[in-house]
């Protein structure tokens, strides 16, 4: 058992985090996105789950590494493979059970891509707007020259540092307003103050620059395409409709502002679940929940190839808050800093998804992309074909 107390102050700080990553209720103020009263969508444990001891993935250096070892040395809290509506494998380590809830952190922009995609078919989102079309109060800022469709693909480029490992970097001053960290004396309260007070800005447009900050501008556009607050939104739209068996979380500042790129929460089979219904092209028992086309566009890619600064180690391109690595399977992915991973690959219909904490908040080498696309092809290998 742990034996360490995590605070408001310790939760995302090593060791502490390896608690708070799966407590995060208990020291950060959340609004519920409920599951409504739709049926749980089943998956079923397969008969003969994947055997971890004779599996093989890449590891840092290349060479291949046993699956258990991958496991540890990514200090794994949850991993669940799903094939169609079947559990190739489900584990749980430590004190994270199957009922336990843990944030995905930068995987929750991947959320909000696909709610931006409903909006947008629903003729209630312009993503050839600017910003201040729907968000007035960012028409002096480094936001005021962007479009909605660059907050989507990452490729405004305000005045802002996502360098995890600079405290001086906007994006611990972002996780201050919205409360994740004690504030200092200057700082402002409230995710949305601190967004408006961002000045200066490279050309939008121009090249991907990844940045927390434009999640949240992108959320803020759509509370006011969408006409409700984000978290209702999300629950409407997506959480409520993807079967779950549980209700998720979003941290929320001291106005009950989300946090949208980084404070969702859930289950683990719940985050399988919604990877499940993406990958299905958005469907749902017959029921159209994302649009197709709005998947199949993201899948596609962006202009711009990313880069090792990014939540993702790794190069590819990023397209409506997803990341698209390029391999020949087709794969997408979310990801979340200290390990947290929804991988779609849609040539083995495989479903991955991870909870994790690392050691160092962004990794070093595209390694963990590496692993997923071994364990998925590994995955599709069920005993009917080998």
């Amino acid at each position: 058992m742990t034996s360490y107390a995590i605070s408001s102050g310790n939760w995302l700080t090593p060791p502490h985090h390896r608690l708070g990553l799966h407590r995060v209720e208990d020291v950060i103020p959340c609004a519920t996105l409920a599951r409504g009263e739709a049926p749980v969508r089943e998956l079923v444990p397969a008969t003969e789950p994947l055997d971890w001891g004779l599996l093989t993935v890449p590891g840092p250096d290349g060479r291949a590494v046993g699956a258990e070892e991958w496991l540890a040395r990514t200090h794994t809290d949850g991993i669940l493979v799903l094939r169609g509506e079947t559990i190739l494998a489900e584990r749980y380590f430590g004190e994270f059970t199957a009922a336990s809830r843990h944030i995905v952190m930068s995987l929750s922009k991947s959320f909000a891509g696909m709610l931006a995609g409903v909006l947008a078919a629903a003729g209630l989102l312009d993503v050839d707007a600017a910003v201040p079309t729907y968000v007035p109060e960012l028409a002096a800022g480094s936001y005021a020259g962007a479009t909605v469709g660059q907050l989507l693909d990452m490729t405004a480029a305000p005045h802002y540092d996502m360098s995890y490992l600079e405290p001086d970097a906007e994006v611990h001053a972002g996780d201050r307003a919205a409360g994740w960290r004690p504030r200092q004396t200057d700082d402002v309260v409230g995710t949305r103050s601190f967004l408006a007070g961002l000045r200066g800005a490279g050309r939008h447009g121009a090249g991907f620059q990844y940045c927390s900050g434009t999640t949240d501008v992108l959320a803020w556009v759509l509370e006011r395409a969408g006409g409700a607050g984000y978290g209702e939104l999300m629950r409407r739209h997506i959480w409520s409709r993807i079967g779950a068996e549980d209700d998720a979380f979003v941290t929320v500042d001291d106005h009950g502002t989300p946090y949208a790129c980084a404070g969702m929460g859930m289950r683990l089979r719940d985050l399988a679940r919604f990877g499940r219904l993406v990958l299905d092209d958005g469907w749902r028992e017959g029921t159209p929940v994302v649009p197709a086309d709005w998947i199949a566009r993201t899948r596609r890619g962006g202009r711009f190839t990313t880069t090792a600064e990014s939540d993702a180690a790794a190069a590819g391109t990023y397209r409506n808050q997803w990341w698209i690595p390029g391999d020949d399977h087709g794969s997408f992915y979310g990801v979340g800093i200290f390990g947290q991973y929804l991988w779609l690959d849609p040539r083995t219909d495989v479903v991955i998804a991870k909870f994790s904490a690392t050691d160092r908040p962004v990794a070093e080498t595209p390694s963990e992309l590496d692993a997923l696309g071994a364990l998925a092809r590994a995955a599709a290998v069920t005993p009917q074909e080998a």
